[in-house]
C-alpha cells in the first residue's frame, strides 16, 4: 500500500507543475458594445499597476487568475472603442470577482476615456460555503489588538470553538500554505493584524483543496510592497482601570502595565520588481491578576517542638509584599517579506516570521494541581516561553492567459518551554518539602516548583497546486502535499539527590542539589517521533448562469512512527509485571530458578512493541450556489473532513508507564489512532435588501465520530488489582445551529455588522480524559450525548463603525448566554448529568475613538481604546455546588472545621480571579504614518 501511495505521489508532482491554493481570486467578466450588446471579440483588460491581464474571447468572455487579496483598478481598452476605467474592483482569496465592462465607441477620432467605480456586491454569488471574509482596513477600524480577537466576532465561534468542534479543528492558512502545530492543533505564529491584507474564515464544507481540518479554515494573506516607500511607527500603553476590588487585589491603573511598540516599513528594494516588507513589534502586558511576594521561594515555615507555627524560620525568607503580575506576556515579534517579480508571468516571494513569548499563565495547571496556590509566593511558579520560527514561499507561474501553477511550502519550528530557573541544577531550587501548609487551605509559603517541560514541533512543508480556467465555465484545481515533522518532547520532575530526599524544617538549608532521574522511572519522559503526511486532491469549480458548484474528493494519508505494546497487561517496560518478561523463564514454571537470568530492557524492546499501522482516507466535498434573483442566492455544502488526531494524544506517556497502587492508575497514549471524521453540512440564503444592506441565514449540522476519548473498557493490569486508560476513537458529537448575518457596508460614513449564532452541541465528552477522570473519582462514565462545555445556546456580536473626515469611532458589543456546567452529586442524587447546569450570561462592549492630523507627507492617528466598557464581572467559570463565580457553600464547611487560617483567611481561599473575565482595559496610543 504505501509503495502505490508514493507511486501515485510521484506521478502527481511530476506531471503537475503546480501552485498554491487558497491564496489568490481571480477577476471575470464579459465585455460587450455599450450601443449593440454585441461581444467584443480581443478586448484587452489590464490590472493597473501590474503585468496582469487578458483578452476577450469570441464570447466576450475573459479572466485574470491569480491575483492577490485588494483593492484594484482595471482598465480595459480595444481598437475603436472608448477606454474604460474601473476602479475599486476588491478582490478576495477563492472567489470570483465579476466585473461585467460595457464600452462605447469612438466618433470622429476622438477619444474619450470612460471612468467607474465598481461596487463590492454584499451577495458574494460564487460562495458555496459560509465565509466571513475582513479586509485590513476593516480590522485597523475595530477596537481589537490582535487577530484572535478578529476571529472571536464571526458567526459560529461559540466560547472560542467553531461550529461545536474541540479544540484543535481548525487548520491555520498563512499566504497559502497551512502552518498550524500538529501537536495540539493550535497556530505555530500569531501574524500581527497590522499585517493582515486580508483574512478570511471558512466555516462551511470548504473545498477539498483544504485539509487537516473539521471545524473550519482561517486563511490570512499578507500584505506585500509596493511602488512607494510607506511606512509605520506606533505606541501604544495602558492598563486596568480598576477600583480596589478584592477579585483582582493588587491591579490598579498604571498606564504603563501594557506597552506596546510597533515599526513597519515597505516598497521597492530595485525598482517596482523587488519589493519588501517589514514590521516589527515588541509588547508586554502587565495582566490583570496579581499575586503578593510575601514569602521567598527559600523561606521555611514549619511547627515548633512547642506545637506553633513559624511562618518565617529565617528573615532571608520573607518577602517584600509587593503586588506581582501573575499572568503577564511578554512578545517580541519580527516579519520581513520579499517580493520578487521576476518577469510578467513569474512571481516569487519569500516570507520570514519570528515570534518569541515568555510568559506566565497563573491558572494553567502544573504539578502541584492549584496554582491558587502560589498566591503569596509568586517566584515559586514557572514561566512558559514559547519561541517559533517560520518559512514561507511561493513561486507562481502562469503559463498562458488561463493556466499558472505555484510551486510553495514551509519550514517552521515551534518551541515550548517551562521552567522555574533555566538550569535544572540551578543552586536556588529547594526542597519539596517548603510546599508544607499549615492547613487545606492555606497558600504556599515557600517552595520551587520542580517540574520542567521542553517542547518542539519542526515541520517541513512542499504544496504544489495546479489551477486552469480549462473553458468560460470550469476552474480545475488539482495539487499534492507532503509534510514532515519531528516531534522532541520532555518532561522532568526534578528530585533532590540521594543524600537530600529528606530534610530538617527546624535547622537544614532550603536549598538542594538537584538531580533527573533516569528515563526508566515516573519523573522523566521523552521521545523524538518523525510521522509524515502526504494528500492529494482534484476539484473543479464551474460557474453557469443559474448554478455555481464546486465538486472535489481529497485523499489522505498519514504514518505516525510510533508504536503500541503486544501485551497491554503488562505496560512498563522498565518495571514488568509477568514473571516470563521479568526473567528468562527457561523452564516454564513462574519462578525463578538457580541459572534463569534477569531480562534487560534490551531484551523486552525485541518484542515488547508493534509499530502502528499508516492511515488513509478519501473526502469528497460539494458545494453548490443557486443565484435565484441578481441580489440573493441559496447555497448548499456537504462534504466529509478527516483529521489525525494531535500528536500530543498518540505519543502521551511514551513508555506505557503506570502506578503500582490499586484502582485506574492513569491514561497512556495510542499511536494506532484512526483518524477523528465529521460530515458537515449547511444550506443558506443570502439576500441584499438594499444598497448597502445584506443577510445571509445559514443552518448547520454535523455528525462527529471518531473522536480520540478514553470512554473505551479499561485495561486489566497483570494481576488484576489495577486498571489504566488509553485513548480510543470513542467519542461522538452531534451539532446543529442557525446563523444569521446581517452586514450594512460602509455608506454614509457607517457600516455595521450584527452575528447572532443559535447552536446545539452535544456529545459524549468535552475532554479527552473525561471518561478516565470520571472512572478515577469513583464515578461512571457518561454513555450517552450531553451538552458540551462550549453549548452555549445563543451568541450575539454587533460591530459598528462611523468614520468621518478627520475622525471616527467604533465598537463591539459581545452577549454570550450560559455554558454549561457540571452541578455537584447530592447525598439525594448519586450521579448528576454532565453539564445540567447553566452559568451566567456573558456581556462584553468595547470601544475605539481616533482623530487624525495630517501634515503632508506624514499623518497622525491618535486613538483610545477601552475594552470591557462597562467594567462588567461575567462569570466565565463557577463553584459546582452553587454555579455561581463568588460563591459556594465549601467556605461555611471548611469554617466549621476551624482551620488555623495563619496563611491567608478562608475568603481569599476561595475568591478565584480566574473565575472572571477581563475587568476594564484602557489603552492610548499614537500612529505615525507615512
Amino acid at each position: 500500500m504505501r509503495q502505490r501511495i508514493l507511486l501515485f505521489a510521484c506521478i502527481l508532482l511530476a506531471g503537475v507543475a503546480a501552485g498554491i491554493a487558497g491564496n489568490t481570486g481571480k477577476i471575470a467578466g464579459v465585455i460587450k458594445d455599450a450601443q449593440t450588446g454585441e461581444a467584443l471579440v480581443g478586448a484587452n483588460v489590464l490590472v493597473e499597476g501590474t503585468s496582469m491581464g487578458a483578452a476577450s474571447n469570441i464570447d466576450g468572455y475573459y479572466v485574470i487568475l491569480n491575483i492577490q487579496p485588494g483593492k484594484y483598478t482595471l482598465v480595459a481598452s480595444a481598437v475603436g472603442y472608448n477606454k474604460r476605467t474601473t476602479a475599486n474592483v476588491n478582490v478576495s482569496i477563492d472567489q470570483t470577482t465579476t466585473i461585467d465592462i460595457q464600452m462605447t465607441s469612438t466618433v470622429l477620432d476622438v477619444s474619450e476615456e470612460v471612468v467607474v467605480t465598481a461596487e463590492r456586491p454584499l451577495v458574494q454569488r460564487d460562495q458555496t460555503a459560509k465565509t466571513a471574509v475582513v479586509g485590513g482596513d476593516q480590522i485597523s477600524a475595530l477596537p481589537v489588538t490582535e487577530v484572535a480577537q478578529v476571529l472571536s466576532l464571526q458567526a459560529g465561534y461559540v466560547g472560542g470553538s467553531l461550529r461545536g468542534g474541540r479544540s484543535g479543528e481548525v487548520a491555520y492558512w498563512i499566504d497559502g500554505v497551512p502552518i498550524t502545530d500538529s501537536y495540539n492543533g493550535t497556530n505555530v505564529v500569531e501574524v500581527n493584524k497590522n499585517l493582515v491584507q486580508e483574512l478570511q474564515l471558512v466555516s462551511g464544507a470548504f473545498n477539498a483543496e483544504y485539509g487537516q481540518a473539521m471545524s473550519g479554515i482561517v486563511n490570512i494573506a499578507t500584505k506585500e510592497g509596493g511602488a512607494k516607500y510607506t511606512g509605520t511607527l506606533g505606541y501604544y500603553g495602558g492598563g486596568y482601570a480598576v477600583d480596589p476590588d478584592p477579585i483582582f487585589p493588587g491591579t490598579t491603573f498604571k498606564p504603563t502595565s501594557i506597552r506596546n511598540y510597533e515599526i513597519s516599513a515597505s516598497g521597492p528594494v530595485t525598482g517596482e520588481d523587488l519589493t519588501f516588507f517589514v514590521n516589527g513589534r515588541y509588547i508586554y502586558f502587565d495582566g490583570y491578576r496579581k499575586g503578593f511576594s510575601r514569602f521567598n521561594p527559600s523561606n521555611i515555615s514549619f511547627t515548633d517542638s512547642t506545637g506553633a507555627f513559624v511562618l518565617y524560620r529565617d528573615a532571608e525568607g520573607r518577602g517584600d509584599s509587593a503586588a506581582v503580575p501573575m499572568d503577564w506576556s511578554e512578545r517580541w515579534y519580527g516579519q520581513a517579506k520579499l517580493t520578487w517579480r521576476i518577469s510578467p508571468v513569474i512571481k516569487l516571494t519569500g516570507n520570514y516570521i519570528y515570534d518569541y513569548n515568555p510568559s506566565k499563565a497563573y491558572d494553567r495547571t502544573r504539578s502541584d494541581n492549584n496554582n491558587h496556590r502560589y498566591f503569596y509566593n509568586p517566584d515559586g511558579l514557572g514561566t512558559n516561553y514559547n519561541t517559533s520560527n517560520t518559512f514561507i514561499y511561493q513561486l507562481s507561474h502562469s503559463l498562458n492567459p488561463t493556466t499558472f501553477y505555484t510551486l510553495g511550502g514551509s519550514w517552521f519550528e515551534k518551541k515550548f518551554k517551562y521552567y522555574v530557573y533555566e538550569d535544572p541544577n540551578d543552586p536556588r531550587y529547594v526542597h519539596p518539602k517548603l510546599f508544607l501548609t499549615p492547613d487545606t487551605y492555606s497558600f504556599y509559603t515557600g517552595g520551587t516548583d520542580l517540574a520542567r517541560e521542553f517542547r518542539s514541533t519542526r515541520s517541513f512543508l512542499t504544496k504544489l497546486d495546479l489551477s486552469s480556467q480549462v473553458t468560460s465555465t470550469h476552474l480545475l484545481k488539482v495539487g499534492a502535499e507532503f509534510r514532515t515533522h519531528r516531534l522532541d518532547y520532555e518532561r522532568i520532575d526534578l528530585q533532590p539527590i540521594a543524600e537530600q530526599q529528606d530534610i530538617n524544617l527546624a535547622k537544614d538549608s532550603p536549598y538542594i542539589e538537584t538531580q533527573i532521574l533516569d528515563v526508566s522511572s515516573s519523573s522523566h519522559d521523552v521521545y523524538v517521533h518523525y510521522p509524515r503526511e502526504l494528500s492529494a486532491y482534484i476539484q473543479d469549480k464551474m460557474e453557469f448562469k443559474d448554478i455555481i458548484v464546486n465538486l472535489g474528493v481529497r485523499f489522505d494519508y498519514f504514518e505516525p512512527d510510533g508504536h503500541i505494546l503486544s501485551d497491554p497487561s503488562d505496560p512498563n517496560i522498565y518495571n514488568p509485571l509477568k514473571p516470563a518478561n521479568r526473567f528468562f523463564d527457561t523452564n516454564g514454571n513462574g519462578l525463578k530458578d538457580p541459572g534463569e537470568v534477569d531480562k534487560t530492557v534490551a531484551d523486552r524492546q525485541a518484542y515488547w512493541y508493534t509499530k502502528a499501522k499508516a492511515k488513509s482516507q478519501i473526502s469528497p466535498r460539494l458545494g453548490v450556489s443557486f443565484p435565484i434573483t441578481a441580489r440573493g442566492i441559496v447555497h448548499f455544502s456537504y462534504g466529509w473532513f478527516f483529521q489525525i488526531p494531535r500528536f500530543e494524544r498518540l505519543y502521551e506517556n511514551p513508555d506505557f508507564k503506570i502506578g503500582l497502587g490499586t484502582g485506574n492508575q492513569g491514561v497512556v497514549g495510542n499511536a494506532d489512532l484512526k483518524p477523528e471524521q465529521t460530515i458537515n453540512g449547511e444550506i443558506g440564503v443570502q439576500q441584499q435588501i438594499s444598497d448597502d444592506i445584506a443577510i445571509d441565514v445559514t443552518a448547520y449540522l454535523r455528525d462527529i465520530r471518531g473522536l480520540t476519548g478514553t470512554s473505551g473498557e479499561q485495561v486489566v493490569v497483570f494481576g488484576g488489582s489495577s486498571t489504566y486508560s488509553r485513548y480510543t476513537n470513542s467519542d461522538f458529537g452531534f451539532v446543529k445551529g442557525i446563523i444569521v448575518t446581517l452586514k450594512k457596508s460602509f455608506a454614509a460614513g457607517f457600516s455595521a455588522t450584527v452575528d447572532y449564532t443559535f447552536q446545539v452541541a452535544r456529545g459524549s465528552a468535552s475532554d479527552p480524559q473525561q471518561a478516565r477522570n470520571a472512572i478515577a473519582g469513583g464515578a461512571q462514565p457518561e454513555i450517552q450525548m450531553t451538552p458540551l462545555n462550549w453549548d452555549q445556546r445563543h451568541t450575539l456580536n454587533v460591530t459598528g463603525n462611523y468614520s468621518a473626515r478627520t475622525w471616527g469611532v467604533s465598537a463591539i458589543a459581545q452577549y454570550g448566554s450560559g455554558q454549561p456546567y457540571t452541578p455537584r452529586s447530592t447525598e439525594d442524587i448519586s450521579t448528576i448529568q454532565t453539564n445540567s447546569q447553566v452559568k451566567p450570561n456573558f456581556l462584553s462592549v468595547d470601544l475605539r475613538a481616533y482623530y487624525e492630523f495630517v501634515i503632508d507627507p506624514f499623518k497622525l492617528v491618535a486613538f483610545v481604546r477601552v475594552f470591557n466598557l462597562l467594567d462588567r464581572r461575567n462569570e466565565v467559570n463557577v463553584f459546582n455546588d452553587t454555579g455561581r463565580a463568588g460563591f459556594t457553600t465549601d467556605e461555611a464547611l471548611a469554617s466549621a472545621t476551624n482551620p488555623a487560617q495563619q496563611v491567608n483567611t478562608l475568603d481569599q481561599w476561595y475568591t478565584v480571579p480566574w473565575h472572571y473575565s477581563e475587568p476594564r482595559r484602557i489603552e492610548f496610543g499614537l500612529n505615525l504614518e507615512f
